[in-house]
């Protein structure tokens, strides 16, 4: 995984360093620091065209364990434990309040999960898929005048819907967030095409 990462790291840079005299499209690739902090990775890019810069979609891959201490207490009291996210993806839609791309967006988003988890008392793992669709608002920053490299908090709100029935053992259901919220900090780069 992080070699298919640099290699689109690198041709980014490349197109970066081709396309700097015609600046058309906007392009970026981000990363979540949080899933790497907990074992896992998340990469997203995001598009705008020329036509509607201020519309920007996303889309992201992520992978990461989730700690005991963030899970849902009812289905902690029940005995889940040890959640994993598995491969999953997000989509993202955002409407940015300038036409550089820059400073407050909203948008909407749609999370698919596999998730993975393990239910303590007869120590058997389960894995189920959910959707999280939500509202968002963030903010882009860019702290370099002359770097690319910007900084992206964002919070989302939304309910999560189980897709299967995959998510019970013994008559125990993982029970899917109804009120959800995300708080997360991409780190983008971004290039003009």
């Amino acid at each position: 995984m992080i070699k298919q990462i640099l290699t689109l790291g690198l041709g980014i840079l490349t197109l970066s360093l081709i396309g700097q005299n015609e600046a058309k499209h906007q392009l970026s690739i981000e990363l979540d620091p949080a899933p790497y902090i907990l074992g896992g990775y998340s990469v997203s890019l995001k598009y705008s065209s020329a036509n509607h810069p201020q519309i920007a979609y996303m889309a992201s891959i992520y992978q990461s364990d989730f700690p005991d201490g963030m899970m849902v207490k009812s289905n902690k009291n029940k005995g889940w434990t040890d959640m994993k996210i598995k491969t999953s993806y997000a989509s993202f839609v955002e409407l940015y309040l300038n036409k550089e791309r820059k400073g407050f967006y909203f948008g909407s988003s749609a999370f698919w999960y596999r998730k993975s988890v393990e239910l303590e008392t007869i120590n058997r793992r389960t894995e189920f898929s959910s959707i999280y669709p939500n509202i968002r608002v963030g903010y882009v920053w860019y702290p370099f005048k002359k770097l690319n490299l910007y900084l992206n908090p964002w919070f989302n709100i939304g309910s999560e819907i189980n897709l299967d029935k995959k998510n019970q053992l013994n008559g125990i259901e993982f029970e899917p967030n109804k009120f959800n919220y995300i708080v997360a900090l991409h780190i983008g780069y971004s290039l003009k095409l």
